[in-house]
């Protein structure tokens, strides 16, 4: 992979992630139209690590595969 692959794969990761905070956001202030700002981001602010933590589980998926492939590699290569 160039490193021009490797950004660009960065940069989609990083649209995904901020994709999906604003529709975190949006879907709050949907459901709770009533509540002021600051209570909507306490709000948000309970989701949020969840979201975090989902695409640090998937990201880290990735890297345990390729990790498990290289490790494949070098066990039949010996």
């Amino acid at each position: 992979m160039s490193d021009d692959e490797g950004l660009e794969e960065w940069n989609v990761m990083a649209k995904e992630i901020v994709s999906m905070y604003k529709a975190v956001w949006v879907e709050v202030e949907h459901q709770f139209p009533t509540l002021s700002a600051e209570e909507r981001v306490r709000i948000c602010s309970f989701i949020f690590p969840f979201i975090n933590n989902v695409f640090t589980m998937a990201a880290n998926e990735g890297f345990m595969e390729d990790l498990a492939k290289t490790n494949g590699k070098r066990k039949k290569k010996r």
